[in-house]
């Protein structure tokens, strides 16, 4: 397709989103309800709070927002995992999305929720709403968060002029928010709850519902498991990033019939640690089971480590739910670096399949 015509479907598609579909409120003044930024950089010391900021986005989702959002990040340097709370009613459709756009771009976090007014502390949380537009604009978080208390909820877009929109443009509308979902790798079951809510209703989510679907991931996207080719070898990769630890990949690999594990995880900037630590565990549905590192270094942040795994271990990990690596000073020390909880999910048969070739 040349860049002319995809210009032009681009065109039409945001022409479709912001003129014939508001999700609630259509009747109100955008500039009477302009939504509002506000935002406050870290506290020192950063070496020890961080460097993200926060930043609060109330009101109604009008037209400019998107570009009044970006022109802020950009002005103020803002860091990547610095977090956008959202408490906003709704508005244009096509503004809500491409502030969830922004937000991924700039590697932002999401929740829902407003200052408190109430608390003498900075940056007191108190609970806030959602809503229609402002669910997808919530999407575009990398790690997506639901402040206690606060609420989210979804309906069916509808019409803002005197005709009705035809079937074809309802459609391309349709398909623009479910291919927006899946690229925020959310369920697209998401935009079935918004149909069945009535353009006039509203469908609030419970957040059980909403961590099945992914909408809300607490600080974790979900693992990606895949078998992949390297010197002439395969070898099975389940990777994911967490707010908590970076990148984590948990890679199993064979080497003359021994089953290898590979783990990667962020150093957190604590490599001498992690270098001198000798107490290594694979972990296992949270159960610890104390390997040999074979191999470990650092490298770009990230530090690497290899384990040859024994059948105890091998078979623990036929039938986990969740894998982990964690690396401390001691086996009793409660503290670790590394990561756990890793889903295991939709990777089980490719897992199971690794390990047999490893026999």
């Amino acid at each position: 397709m040349g860049q002319y015509a995809k210009g032009k479907i681009e065109g039409r598609v945001a022409t479709i989103l912001t003129c014939l579909f508001l999700l609630l409120h259509p009747n109100q003044s955008e500039a009477q309800n302009a939504l509002s930024i506000k935002g406050f950089p870290p506290e020192p010391p950063i070496e020890l709070l961080g460097n993200r900021w926060f930043i609060f986005l109330e009101g109604a989702i009008d037209s400019e927002a998107p570009k009044r959002f970006e022109q802020y990040i950009t002005q103020n340097n803002i860091p990547d995992r610095s977090v956008v709370y959202l408490n906003s009613p709704g508005g244009s459709l096509n503004a809500g999305i491409e502030l969830g756009r922004l937000f991924r771009k700039y590697g932002l976090s999401t929740d829902v929720g407003r200052r408190s007014s109430t608390s003498n502390k900075r940056f007191d949380i108190a609970a806030g709403g959602c809503y229609s537009a402002c669910s997808y604009a919530f999407l575009g978080g990398q790690f997506r968060y639901l402040t206690n208390e606060s609420r989210y909820g979804v309906h069916q877009f509808r019409s803002t002029g005197q005709e009705r929109a035809s079937e074809g443009d309802t459609q391309i509308a349709s398909a623009v928010i479910v291919d927006y979902i899946r690229s925020m790798d959310v369920d697209t079951d998401l935009f079935g709850l918004s149909v069945s809510a009535g353009p006039d209703g509203m469908y609030e989510i419970d957040k059980a519902t909403l961590e099945r679907l992914n909408v809300v991931n607490n600080g974790r996207t979900r693992p990606v498991w895949t078998i992949e080719s390297g010197d002439g070898r395969l070898y099975l990769k389940g990777q994911r990033i967490t707010e908590e630890s970076g990148i984590n990949k948990f890679i199993i690999a064979c080497d003359n019939r021994r089953t290898i594990l590979f783990a990667v995880f962020d150093t957190l900037r604590r490599e001498s640690e992690l270098m001198k630590m000798p107490a290594h565990s694979l972990l296992i549905d949270d159960q610890p089971y104390p390997v040999n590192a074979e191999l470990k270094q650092t490298q770009n942040g990230l530090f690497n480590v290899a384990y040859k795994l024994s059948p105890q271990e091998i078979s623990a990990l036929r039938r986990a739910e969740t894998v982990g690596v964690a690396v401390r000073f001691t086996h009793q020390s409660p503290l670790f670096l590394g990561f756990e909880g890793m889903r295991v999910g939709d990777g089980r048969q490719k897992l199971i399949g690794m390990l047999n070739q490893c026999k």
